[in-house]
C-alpha cells in the first residue's frame, strides 16, 4: 500500500463482539497508519483472533464501524456486500495464525504468489 505515513489504513470504533453470553470484544477503538507497525498482545481467549477475523470481514461484529483503506467495512450492524468485501480483499490481505509456505518456492514467490494470481501482476510488480 502505498502513501503518506498519515494515511489511515485501519479504523476501528467502539467494536464489540459476543459469542452467546460470553463478551469477547467491548467497545474496542484502534487506528493504523500507513508504514505503521503494531502488535495486538495478549493471553489466549482475549480477542485477538476475533478482533482480526472482524478487520477483514470473516467474523461479524455485534457492533461498532471498521473502516479499511477508507472503505466502510462494517457499520451499523452491517458487513459490506460479498461483492465489495470481496473487492476489498483483492486489496488488503491477511496472514493468519497458522499459515504455510509452499516448500517448493523462494520467500518471494512465496509472497508474491497472491498479487500474481488473484491481480495478474507480474513478478516484478509484485514484488515492488
Amino acid at each position: 500500500m502505498s502513501g503518506s505515513a498519515q494515511e489511515l489504513v485501519l479504523a476501528v470504533s467502539n467494536l464489540s463482539k459476543s459469542f452467546g453470553p460470553t463478551r469477547v470484544l467491548a467497545d474496542v477503538d484502534l487506528s493504523v497508519q500507513a508504514s505503521q507497525v503494531v502488535v495486538v498482545i495478549g493471553p489466549s481467549g482475549s480477542g485477538k483472533t476475533t478482533l482480526l477475523r472482524c478487520c477483514n470481514g470473516l467474523e461479524v461484529a455485534d457492533r461498532g464501524r471498521i473502516e479499511v483503506c477508507g472503505t466502510t467495512l462494517f457499520s451499523d450492524g452491517r458487513l459490506l456486500h460479498d461483492s465489495e468485501l470481496n473487492a476489498l480483499r483483492t486489496r488488503v490481505g491477511m496472514v493468519f495464525q497458522s499459515f504455510n509456505l509452499f516448500p517448493h518456492l523462494t520467500v518471494l514467490q512465496n509472497v508474491t504468489i497472491g498479487p500474481r494470481r488473484i491481480r495478474r501482476k507480474t513478478l516484478s510488480e509484485a514484488a515492488e
